[in-house]
C-alpha cells in the first residue's frame, strides 16, 4: 500500500430519507411525508414532487426508502453491508447519519453490522428523536459507542433555520442516551441568527443541564440547502466571540467540554488532536452517500444533493475496496497535497478560490475566515494566548 491513511474516519450518510425539511439541511435530504393514502417525496433542493402509494401498517419512511432503491439512488442492505465489509483493512470509525438514519428501519440492521464488524467504540449515531422515534435508547445503546445530535435552539422562541420542535426533540432523545450511559455530543452549527451571548449561554447550561459530555461548534456550510442562505454564515470575528463564550462556560462548569471543527481551530489557535493539520480531509476523513459514491469531505454536495463536482469523488465504496479507492491517483493526489492549504477548510476555500481548475480551488489558501492569516500553527501561537486569556476572563 502506498501513501494512504490507516486511521479513517467516515460520515456515512446511509439514507437520504428524512421527516424534517430543514432549510440549511447541508445534504439536501428528501424530505417524506404522508398525504391522505399517498406519500409525498420532496428532493433536488425540495423542488422536485414524487407521490407514491402507501398502505395503512406500512412505514412511510421505508416505502420512500425501497422506492429510492429501486431507482438506484440509495444503497439496499446487502450492498451497505458490503460497503462495511470494503473498510477491511483500515481503523475505521464510521458515523451512521443521513438524512435521519433510523427513519429506515433496515439501518437498525446496518448499526448492528457495522458494531459486529468494526466495533461498537468505532460507531457512532447521528439521528434526530423524531427519526429514531421507532427504537428506545437501550435497543441502540449495544452498538454504537457515542450518539450524536443537533442542537442549536434552547427555546421555540430561538429557533432559526429550521422547523419548531426539531431541537427540543433531539434533545429529548439524548437524555435517554445519557440515562443508558452512551457518551453525547451535541452540534451546533452557528448562524448569524443565533450569535448573541444570552442564546448561547442558555444553550450551554441547557446541555450542562441534561448531562451532555460534549458540544461541537461547528461552521454553516453553504452547500446542500445551504447554498441559499450564504447570508446567514458568521465572519470570523463572530466565531471568536462565539467560542470565546462557550469556552468562559465550560471553565467554569467541566461540561460539555467544547470542542471546535476544523478550521475554527485554526482561527482560534487551537491544536488539532492529532497535532496535525485541522483539516483532516483524505488524510483521515470522508464523506459517503446513499448510493455509496465516496467523497473527498462530508460537506462536498451541491445544492440537489449531488457531489459539489467531480473533483470530490473518490469511488464507489460498494463497489470497490477502500484499499483499491485509496491507491488510485486521484485519492493519492489529494493526500500529497493535503497541507498546501494548512487549517484552511477545503470546502470554503474551493467555493471562495478563483483559481482555473477546480482540483487546485480545493487546496488554495482562499477560506474567507482565515483571510490573511498564517499558514501555519507555529504563528499563531499569540492567537492561541489570546483565546485562553479570554476563556478566563
Amino acid at each position: 500500500m502506498s501513501d494512504t491513511p490507516k486511521k479513517i474516519d467516515i460520515i456515512y450518510n446511509s439514507t437520504l430519507v428524512c421527516p424534517w425539511d430543514c432549510a440549511v439541511c447541508c445534504v439536501d435530504a428528501v424530505h417524506v411525508k404522508k398525504r391522505g393514502g399517498r406519500i409525498e417525496i420532496r428532493s433536488d433542493g425540495l423542488e422536485t414532487f414524487e407521490e407514491i402509494q402507501v398502505t395503512k401498517d406500512q412505514s412511510i419512511y421505508d416505502v420512500a426508502a425501497k422506492h429510492r432503491q429501486s431507482k438506484g439512488l440509495e444503497l439496499d442492505l446487502d450492498a451497505k453491508r458490503r460497503v462495511i465489509d470494503h473498510l477491511s483493512g483500515y481503523q475505521a470509525r464510521i458515523d451512521a447519519s443521513g438524512g435521519d438514519a433510523l427513519s429506515v428501519r433496515e439501518n437498525f440492521t446496518l448499526l448492528q453490522y457495522a458494531a459486529s464488524r468494526l466495533g461498537k467504540a468505532n460507531v457512532t449515531l447521528t439521528v434526530t428523536g423524531a427519526g429514531s422515534s421507532a427504537f428506545r435508547a437501550a435497543e441502540i445503546a449495544p452498538h454504537i459507542g457515542e450518539y450524536n445530535f443537533t442542537f442549536d435552539a434552547e427555546t421555540l422562541e430561538d429557533v432559526a433555520l429550521r422547523p419548531e420542535g426539531y431541537a427540543a426533540g433531539n434533545l429529548k432523545k439524548a437524555r435517554a442516551f445519557v440515562q443508558v450511559g452512551i457518551p453525547t455530543r451535541a452540534e451546533t452549527p452557528l448562524s448569524r441568527a443565533i450569535l448573541n451571548e444570552d442564546h448561547l449561554t442558555r444553550l450551554y447550561m441547557t446541555l450542562h443541564d441534561a448531562g451532555i459530555g460534549k458540544l461541537l461548534v461547528m461552521r454553516l456550510f453553504p452547500v446542500g440547502r445551504g447554498t441559499l442562505l450564504e447570508h446567514e454564515i458568521p465572519q470570523a470575528e463572530d466565531y471568536r466571540f462565539a467560542i470565546g463564550v462557550l469556552k468562559r462556560l465550560e471553565e467554569k462548569h467541566g461540561w460539555p467540554v467544547v470542542k471546535v471543527q476544523c478550521a475554527l481551530k485554526h482561527l482560534v489557535g487551537l491544536p488539532s488532536s492529532s497535532g496535525g493539520n485541522p483539516c483532516d480531509l483524505v488524510t483521515e476523513s470522508f464523506g459517503l452517500m446513499a448510493d455509496g459514491t465516496l467523497l473527498a469531505s462530508p460537506w462536498a454536495i451541491g445544492g440537489t444533493g449531488r457531489p459539489l463536482g467531480p473533483e470530490w469523488v473518490l469511488g464507489n465504496l460498494a463497489r470497490d475496496p477502500m484499499t483499491v479507492i485509496l491507491n488510485s491517483p486521484k485519492a493519492q493526489a489529494f493526500h500529497g497535497r493535503a497541507g498546501e492549504n494548512w487549517g484552511h477548510c477545503k470546502i470554503f476555500s474551493y467555493l471562495n478560490s478563483s483559481l482555473p481548475d477546480p482540483f487546485d480551488r480545493i487546496f488554495d489558501t482562499a477560506d474567507p475566515v482565515l483571510a490573511g492569516s498564517p499558514a501555519h500553527p507555529a504563528a499563531r501561537e499569540q492567537l492561541s494566548l489570546r483565546l485562553f486569556q479570554l476563556a478566563s476572563g
